[in-house]
């Protein structure tokens, strides 16, 4: 199995430019997803042993608010065949334009 790829907070705008058919999920709670996510993000809380469906062929990017679920939740994706990158250090630490706040 592969190494899951991940990218950094720097790097996620762009990726997200550049990739446009990227499949972004939000593996945190609806709570947290609420109070802020990454735009165009869909929120699918992690719960152990979920089974994963996602549309075609599309890479899928997961985060959570520090990394450590995301990751789990990467290596369990990525064994149910999809390509999958995990956003390093979480939510927390990103700062870039593609950030939203609940009103």
């Amino acid at each position: 199995m592969e190494q899951i790829r991940l990218i950094s907070v720097r790097e996620l705008d762009r990726y997200v430019n550049r990739y446009p058919d990227v499949l972004i999920i939000d593996v945190r709670s609806k709570e947290e997803y609420r109070i802020s996510h990454i735009r165009y993000a869909q929120n699918i809380p992690y719960e152990e042993g979920i089974r994963w469906n996602f549309p075609g062929n599309r890479e899928i990017l997961v985060y959570c608010e520090r990394g450590s679920t995301s990751m789990i939740a990467a290596r369990e994706i990525q064994k149910q065949g999809y390509r999958v990158v995990s956003l390093a250090g979480g939510i927390s630490e990103y700062r870039g334009r593609n950030l939203v706040f609940s009103r």
